[in-house]
């Protein structure tokens, strides 16, 4: 797609998405050393096949658990066999740097950075290892390769490269490339947004290389200046981001171009556990800020992706780390991007790995706009306003000729071809103008630059002079010092003499000490033999009393536990016959109860029978009272045999059924005196006590 450039007219933009590739490293030391120590047979928990790479899952037997797609899958894992093959360094070049480099020489600007956990291959793909050159490296031979062959066959085009190192270590970017900077000391550098160049860094040093073998000793000088740190999971673990930045320039006066192109070679630094790194001191800090930055790309993606499927635009977070700030161009800008997801295959990092995968698959949907960055010269302007004047010429001649008629179509051909010779003269003058401004800010930058270098210059000599003179008055302190150097020898010849004797004398000392110390400690063994003999003699005797104790007390324990056998037996006994005097004696209550009722009643009738009899009462003896009384009173007999005070007392009523016998009462005195007679009421009774009227 191509759209007018929101940086000028006449500049065509091209939305191109970023490339994501994958790469799963072999097994580390480390993590065959987990695997053993876990009893497991080391397995990889992912499978590449073509663009997809599946998750398996360690707990469900290796299945499939998870499955993701992108442009290029690289498997260099060693031992596993895969679909896709054996990935080597050079088949991560070619479909990366290789790529890059073509769109480069057109005049497009790239960046090829390398993202994942911290040990997960990213330094090694970005810059190998010894007599295995990696992205980086490889760039460089095939972009010097290429120019010494333009050489041959375009002798008019000629190649301008320039290459600048820096990291960002805990969010302060250090030249890797000025000598005189050290661990931990940063100069405050600015970062200004050009309109046309993107992100510039001010005060960056941009050396100018002519051939492969030169380039490639600039950037093995900055990666020796580069921060490094040993962790529990990477020996040379990367402490910093680090950004190679390599400019190229193409020129050719004769047909008029100008292309220039911005590369960035970037190794991100790892994300970091920090109970998996064990990062502690200058490294917890370190780990802080990586993740930080790395958390800030994190969103800068998520805003982008975002922009990517709306209308409506935010602005990504790009200020809130430094990182995000110097890739502006390279994520979501003016540049073709590719990104290298490095994984690992080990289920210890199976968190991080799929994290990794989840990211990387979302960064394949942010849209980066294209320029190709190409400047028409003033030679070229010139020629085609020439153009233009023998079009114009011409046209006017064919209008004002007689001779011949010239074609409407013609005529409507050249006004068009004028117009778009007009229209593209218009976007030379604009892009001569750019030019222009772009020359200026160079030189403006160039002289900064400058008048830096001549500052520094001057520092530089000021601080030789005053070396020069602190070099002198160190030689005349330095003489001084030998003669009293002299004079102390003297002194210590004279003082080792003295501690000789002083030496002997405390020898002689000490072996008196020793002497009179070996007397003491006899003595004291001899006392402690003693005291531990008796202490010894005590605990035998105490011993035995405690046996001769803990056998009677087991002797008591048999003979308590038969009497409490016993006594148990017994308190059973008397609880149940305690239960039956309970229950009798509620019983001789309520027989009580019943006797002192009838008693009373008895004593009534008693009463009224004397009454009856007596000769001072013969009206009330009357046959018809007898016999109401007789109605109303059943005759009956009460039978107090066994009552506690009386033996038995018996009543007799005259009745129509006594066939008129008189009322005879008859009493029996009590065989058993009152002592029996008390006691046998608080004894249960054996037999209940029956009463009867009416007999």
């Amino acid at each position: 797609m191509v759209k007018n450039s929101p940086r000028g007219a006449g500049m065509n933009v091209k939305e191109d998405s970023i490339q994501v590739m994958i790469r799963c490293r072999p097994f580390s030391k480390r993590e065959m050393a987990w695997f053993e120590a876990n009893n497991k047979e080391v397995t990889s928990m992912l499978h590449f096949d073509g663009q997809k790479v599946t998750v398996l899952d360690p707990e469900n037997s290796y299945q499939p658990k998870d499955a993701f797609t992108y442009n290029q899958c690289f498997w260099s894992t060693t031992g596993y066999d895969s679909p896709n093959g054996f990935a080597t360094q050079e088949d991560v070049y070619e479909a990366t740097g290789k790529v890059l480099l073509k769109s480069a020489l057109e005049g497009y600007n790239g960046c090829v950075f390398a993202y994942g956990q911290t040990g997960s291959g990213k330094t090694y793909s970005m810059l190998g290892g010894p007599g295995s050159p990696g992205v980086s490296y490889l760039f460089i031979r095939d972009l010097f390769a290429h120019i010494e062959q333009e050489k041959i066959d375009n002798p008019d085009t000629k190649y301008s490269v320039e290459i600048s190192f820096m990291e960002i270590y805990n969010e302060q970017v250090r030249d890797l490339f000025n000598k005189k900077a050290k661990a931990g000391e940063y100069s405050p550098v600015k970062i200004r947004q050009h309109p046309v160049h993107g992100i510039q860094i001010e005060g960056l040093i941009r050396s100018k290389v002519e051939n492969a073998l030169q380039c490639e000793e600039q950037m093995e000088k900055g990666v020796s200046e580069r921060a490094l740190a040993e962790t529990k999971m990477n020996a040379t673990s990367s402490r910093s981001h680090a950004i190679c930045q390599i400019c190229i320039e193409t020129k050719n006066d004769k047909k008029g171009i100008n292309k220039t192109s911005l590369i960035n070679l970037v190794d991100l630094a790892g994300s970091e556990r920090l109970k998996m790194t064990g990062a502690a001191g200058a490294q917890l800090t370190e780990a802080k800020n990586i993740n930080q930055s790395l958390s800030t790309l994190r969103k800068v993606f998520d805003v982008l992706i975002e922009n990517a499927k709306k209308k409506q635009k935010n602005v990504p977070p790009y200020r809130e780390s430094m990182l995000t700030w110097v890739l502006k161009e390279s994520l979501g800008g003016n540049s073709r991007t590719m990104m290298i997801a490095a994984v690992s295959p080990c289920e210890e990092n199976m968190e991080d790995t799929v994290s990794t995968l989840r990211y990387a698959q979302k960064a394949k949907a942010i849209v980066c706009k294209v320029i190709q960055n190409e400047q028409a010269t003033p030679k070229l302007l010139n020629n085609l306003k020439g153009q233009l004047a023998d079009l114009q010429a011409e046209l006017e001649q064919a209008r004002s000729s007689n001779t011949r008629h010239v074609p409407d179509a013609m005529i409507e051909e050249y006004e068009e071809e004028k117009k778009a010779m007009s229209q593209r003269i218009a976007e030379c003058e604009l892009m001569v103008k750019t030019s222009r401004e772009n020359k200026f800010a160079d030189a403006f930058r160039r002289a900064f630059v400058k008048e830096n270098y001549k500052i520094q210059i001057a520092e530089q000599k000021k601080d030789l002079l005053l070396a020069k003179v602190a070099a002198t008055q160190s030689q005349e302190a330095h003489a001084q010092a030998q003669e009293e150097c002299e004079s102390a020898r003297k002194l210590v010849e004279e003082y080792k003499a003295v501690i000789d004797e002083v030496k002997e004398q405390n020898n002689a000392l000490q072996r008196k000490v020793n002497e009179c110390r070996c007397v003491q400690l006899r003595d004291k063994v001899k006392y402690c033999t003693d005291a531990i003999n008796a202490k010894e003699q005590e605990c035998r005797v105490e011993i035995q009393y405690r046996q001769r104790a803990e056998d009677d007390l087991t002797r008591l324990k048999v003979r308590h536990k038969e009497d409490y056998s016993i006594l148990d037996q017994k308190v059973k006994l008397l609880t149940a016959r305690l239960e039956e005097m309970t229950l009798s004696r509620d019983k001789y209550k309520k027989e009580a109860l019943l006797l002192s009722n009838q008693n009373e009643t008895s004593t009534r009738i008693i009463a009224a029978m004397k009454d009856a009899s007596s000769p001072h009462s013969e009206k009330f003896a009357s046959p018809g009272r007898f016999s109401r009384l007789s109605s109303r009173s059943p005759p009956r007999t009460v039978d107090l045999t066994d009552s506690p005070i009386f033996n038995s007392v018996r009543y007799s009523s005259a009745s129509p059924e006594t066939n008129g016998k008189p009322f005879q009462t008859e009493l029996r005195q009590p065989s058993r005196s009152p002592t029996e007679i008390a006691a046998a009421s608080l004894a249960p009774a054996s037999r209940s006590t029956r009463t009867r009227f009416g007999e």
